[in-house]
C-alpha cells in the first residue's frame, strides 16, 4: 500500500483491534501457523490481503483528487 499509495507520505497502522484480526498473504496460507487459522475475528478468504490492499489505494486515489 505504502508503495503504490497516491498519497505520501503514508503511514499504515495495524494491530488496532479490527474487527478482521490479521490479514495474512495468500503465500502464507500454504505455510500454515496460527496466523491463517479460521476464527470468528478473521474468516476471510484466502485472497483477503491483497484484495484490501488493492482496494484501499483506490480509496486514496480517489481521496487524493482535487
Amino acid at each position: 500500500m505504502k508503495h503504490d499509495s497516491p498519497v505520501k507520505p503514508l503511514f499504515v497502522m495495524e494491530l488496532a483491534n479490527g474487527w478482521f484480526g490479521y490479514l495474512p498473504p495468500p503465500e502464507q496460507h500454504a505455510l500454515g501457523g496460527y496466523e491463517t487459522w479460521r476464527a470468528r475475528s478473521s474468516y476471510l478468504e484466502v485472497g483477503a490481503e491483497p484484495k484490501s490492499g488493492r482496494r484501499s489505494v483506490e480509496v486514496l486515489g480517489q481521496l487524493a483528487q482535487p
